[in-house]
């Protein structure tokens, strides 16, 4: 067992191979029963009195440690020594991955597992307490502190290298594993380990290689590059989309209290509602003879108003400008709008096209008393009749819905990234809960 309990790390000690008499150093000479030779790969066992006993062959590793044994860092709030390093694979597939066994000197040992260039630092109940309150349960989810955590893989682990120390038989040791994940965290469930009857549980959280490289003083050129997206790997997308899901909708409301209010500050004003009409000019082609409307008055600082332009025009068109007069200082505003409306029957189908209505928006217009010039001029000469209705600060309802879709969308965005990021996430599990949309 870890040397635990101690105001620092213990002195190291030196001990030589029984084999080549290499010399190996030891970072917890009271903790470790197992150590590995690096000079002839021999698994070496403390017994009685300290006797080394050479207990089995410890295949080389593949890969040098990115973190060396020895190396010391202060991580999450704890300090740590590098004090062994494991590389392993699942039993019946290729999927490898490599730990490195981390020692506190007040709490024991934790580890990082690293696959595919995504690190988890990975401890037990001396770290987290409450990992003693999970039971052994076939179900495919665990909750734990309020979270829901899915079955992502099952596996027998296998050691297939290692150096360092240890204070457990790890060549022996062939743990049944199944993994529950709920980003940025995992919780391994471990069964059927040497001298246990009952499942250990361990929660691991992901950890930034950056985070990793400024605790240990390591070049961040030296870690593997990410490739996928790590089991527990946390989603932006996740991040955004939860952000998103609670400032929107009170963006919403407000934009309707927005709204509301406006038409209760500014109430609407109809200051015009008539039908005009209007004379055939015999001198011009398509043109009607220009009339002037009685005058209304605006009595707000400032005002919208919003034009309604019909006219029963039939298969036809009709074009009207309006130039709106302040009869104080003659200021104007014009505006051309046009009208078209046509039918028909067609290949035994009816069809409409176009409107016998328009409207025409004008903004910031400043009190006073006016009244409209009007230009029509329409393709039927014997239209006689134009329909002008005027609303002053109309509340443009039109516009708030057109805002409030605006401000859906970016939700909408934010949910489709997250759920093609988690669609990628569990294409790595045979428990996938988006099998039955493929």
């Amino acid at each position: 067992m870890a040397t635990i309990n101690l105001n620092a790390f213990p002195y190291s000690d030196e001990v030589a191979c029984p084999k080549c008499k290499n010399i190996v150093t030891l970072y917890d000479p009271e903790g470790s029963e197992y150590i590995v030779c690096t000079s002839c790969h021999s698994f070496i066992r403390f017994i009685a009195n300290d006797t080394l006993v050479i207990q089995k062959y410890a295949p080389p590793v593949n890969q040098q440690p990115v973190i060396r044994l020895g190396s010391v860092g202060f991580f999450r709030g704890y300090d740590f020594k590098v004090i062994g390093y494991i590389e392993k694979k699942e039993k019946a597939a290729g999927y490898a991955w490599r730990e490195y066994i981390l020692y506190n000197y007040e709490k024991g040992y934790a580890n990082f597992a690293e696959y595919d260039g995504h690190w988890t630092f990975v401890a037990g109940k001396e770290f987290y307490p409450s990992l003693e309150k999970l039971s052994d349960r076939s179900w495919n989810f665990i909750e734990y502190e309020e979270n829901e955590y899915n079955l992502f893989n099952k596996y027998t682990a296998m050691t297939t290298a290692l150096i360092g120390e240890f204070d457990w038989d790890i060549l022996f040791e062939q743990a049944k594993t199944s993994e529950f994940v709920a980003p940025p965290n995992i919780v391994y469930k471990e069964q059927d380990k040497p001298g246990t009857s009952t499942a250990d549980f361990y929660l691991g959280k992901y950890a930034e290689p950056a985070e990793i490289a400024e605790a240990f003083k390591i070049d961040i050129n030296l870690f593997p590059q990410k490739v996928g997206i790590g089991a527990n790997q946390p989603s932006v997308h996740a991040k955004r989309w939860l952000a998103v899901g609670k400032i929107v909708p009170v963006l919403v409301i407000l934009v309707a209290l927005v709204g509301f209010a406006a038409s209760v500050i500014k109430p609407e004003l109809q200051v015009m509602d008539n039908d005009y009409f209007i004379v055939s000019d015999s001198t011009k082609v398509n043109e009607f003879k220009p009339f002037i409307t009685p005058s209304f008055e605006l009595k707000d600082n400032s005002s919208a108003l919003d034009f309604l332009i019909k006219s029963d025009i039939d298969n036809n068109w009709l074009e009207t400008t309006v130039v709106l007069v302040n009869e104080k200082n003659n200021q104007s505003w014009e505006v051309t709008e046009s009208i078209e409306y046509y039918h028909g029957y067609e290949a035994g189908e009816s069809w409409t096209e176009g409107s016998q209505e328009a409207n025409v928006l004008l903004s910031d217009i400043p009190n006073g008393k006016y009244h409209l010039n009007i230009y029509p001029a329409s393709g039927d000469t014997t239209n006689k009749n134009i329909h002008i209705n005027i609303l002053a600060n109309p509340v443009i309802w039109r516009n708030v819905w057109v805002t409030i879709l605006l401000l859906c969308l970016y939700p909408l965005y934010a949910w489709y990234r997250m759920r093609n990021y988690e669609k990628q996430r569990w294409m790595n599990s045979d428990y996938s809960p988006y099998e039955a949309e493929e």
